[in-house]
């Protein structure tokens, strides 16, 4: 399984990858045992990212580490450092040392890192992160006036991840970031409830990335219940024979791996399975029943029975708006 952490530069989430040793196959054992390798891209370009697994070394012996790592991977390295104090960051800059202090200094002249207000919108569709902000805000509880630190805990994402959904959110004309008269930035929507929905409505991504039919599932683990059987728990419709769940990609790709489908094919089965691309909306740490209703309804949008299609209006209509 390969391992990821999540760091900010200069208020930008970057998400990196561990390397596996087969990954560092020419890094020596000494660098292997103090250091923690990962794989991420800023600006574009691609990084090396070495992590301090205990006491941080000298500027000097830095300076040569990275050296060697750049001349055996043919990319620049950065430092994951826990602390820095001024007199440091400046050694460290005089050895043109690339490094990344938390979220409050960085050193990456060769990517002009300076760089702390995007001035063109970048977004051109809404993330799954950034849906699920939306629709927790719709039918959770509400985050106007939140800051990334408020949201982090209540939704199963990281503090980078939420920090560039609301990013997205924004980009998108969905929600703007202002000052709550300190120094945090916070969420706030011109829109409210069914007016939000519909203003989203076209940019809404299907929560379903892959189906699949199966005459088995092995497996004791817990599924949320989606598709047409969902749509029958919340309103007068009559449920299928067959079982509708909702899994994560990463659960059917373990599932397809591991033998667990017992004959998976794309036509019919007794189990229609779901793969989606975020987990249910719900309370943390909440074990979900059904599908959310708002994803729900998106996954349903393109069907062609009027029978659904009345069944979805009809949940829309009974919505009761969180926010």
């Amino acid at each position: 399984m390969i391992k990821t952490k999540d760091i900010v530069i200069l208020g930008r989430p970057v998400q990196l990858q561990e390397r596996s040793k087969a990954q560092m196959k020419g890094a020596t054992i000494g660098d292997s045992l103090t250091y923690k390798f990962y794989d991420g891209e800023f600006h574009g370009m691609s990084l090396l990212f070495a992590e301090p697994k205990g006491k941080v070394a000298t500027p000097h012996s830095l300076s040569v580490t990275a050296s060697k790592l750049i001349s055996l991977f043919q990319r620049p390295t950065v430092y994951i450092l826990p602390a820095c104090p001024a007199y440091e960051r400046q050694r460290l800059i005089d050895k043109d040392v690339y490094f990344v202090v938390s979220d409050k200094y960085v050193h990456l002249p060769m990517l002009l890192a300076n760089e702390r207000i995007r001035k063109t919108r970048q977004a051109k569709a809404l993330t799954p992160v950034a849906q699920y902000l939306l629709l927790y805000h719709l039918q959770i509880e509400s985050i106007e006036g939140m800051a990334a630190r408020d949201i982090e805990g209540k939704i199963p994402y990281s503090y980078a991840s939420i920090t560039l959904g609301i990013t997205c959110l924004e980009d998108m004309g969905l929600c703007q970031k202002i000052s709550d008269g300190s120094k945090r930035k916070v969420i706030h929507f011109d829109k409210k409830g069914k007016e939000l929905w519909e203003q989203a409505l076209p940019l809404l991504l299907n929560p379903v990335e892959e189906r699949i039919y199966c005459d088995d599932l092995i497996s004791d683990e817990h599924f949320p219940v989606c598709g047409i059987n969902a749509l029958a728990h919340y309103t007068w419709l009559n449920p299928d024979t067959e079982r509708t769940i909702m899994v994560t990609i990463k659960q059917l790709r373990e599932f397809k791996s591991s033998g667990a489908l017992v004959r998976p094919n794309e036509f019919d089965g007794n189990i229609i399975i779901e793969a989606w691309k975020y987990p249910p909306v719900t309370i943390i740490d909440t074990q979900a029943e059904w599908v959310d209703k708002l994803s729900l309804a998106i996954s349903l949008r393109d069907e062609q029975d009027p029978r659904v299609e009345g069944e979805v209006e009809r949940l829309m209509n009974d919505m009761v708006w969180k926010d």
